[in-house]
C-alpha cells in the first residue's frame, strides 16, 4: 500500500502547479485535462488514510507476599481493563531471591506454576489468578516465605 506522506509534497514541476496541464484518458476516448494540482489531490484521495498506531503502555504489578506451600493460589489485580490488555509477563521470586520467568502460561515445568486471566472479574479491572501445579515436583522450601513480594506481574496494554 502506498504512503499517503509520499505523495503530500509532491511535486511535479517547478513551475506553480496550477498552470501546467495534463490529458488523461483511454485511448479513442474523450480525454479530461487537469491540472498538476488537481492531479496531486487526485493522488493523494486515492490513498487511504493509515490508521494510528495505538501506543502500547507498560506498568509492573507487585503480586504482594504469597506462600506458595501454604497457600497454592493468589489473585492479583492489575487495575487494567481486560479490553485493554495486549500482553502479560509473569515472574516469580524464590525465597533466595532468583528470578523464576513464567514464560507460557499453563507450561512452566521448573517451578510447577501457572497462571490465567480471570474472566469472572469485571471489565474495567482485570484480575490474573496465579496457582502452583500439585500434581508436579515443587521446591517447597524455596517458595514458603509468606511475608515477601513473591514478585511481579507486567502488564502491556493500551489507552
Amino acid at each position: 500500500m502506498a504512503d499517503r506522506k509520499l505523495f503530500q509534497d509532491l511535486i511535479l514541476t517547478s513551475t506553480p502547479l496550477t498552470t501546467d496541464r495534463f490529458a488523461l484518458g483511454k485511448s479513442g476516448s474523450p480525454y479530461k485535462n487537469i491540472t498538476a494540482a488537481d492531479l496531486r489531490t487526485w493522488i493523494i484521495s486515492a490513498v487511504p488514510p493509515i490508521p494510528p498506531t495505538p501506543t502500547i503502555l507498560q506498568k509492573s504489578v507487585n503480586i504482594g507476599a504469597w506462600n506458595m506451600l501454604g497457600t497454592p493460589g493468589k489473585s492479583v489485580s492489575l487495575g487494567v481493563a481486560r479490553s485493554k490488555i495486549r500482553g502479560i509477563q509473569v515472574t516469580i521470586i524464590s525465597d533466595s531471591g532468583s528470578f523464576q520467568d513464567i514464560g507460557h502460561p499453563h507450561s512452566n515445568e521448573e517451578i510447577s506454576a501457572w497462571w490465567k486471566i480471570n474472566y469472572t472479574t469485571s471489565a474495567s479491572n482485570a484480575q490474573i489468578d496465579l496457582s502452583r501445579k500439585w500434581d508436579f515436583y515443587f521446591s517447597n522450601g524455596n517458595f514458603d516465605n509468606g511475608s515477601i513480594n513473591r514478585g511481579y506481574i507486567l502488564v502491556s496494554y493500551v489507552e
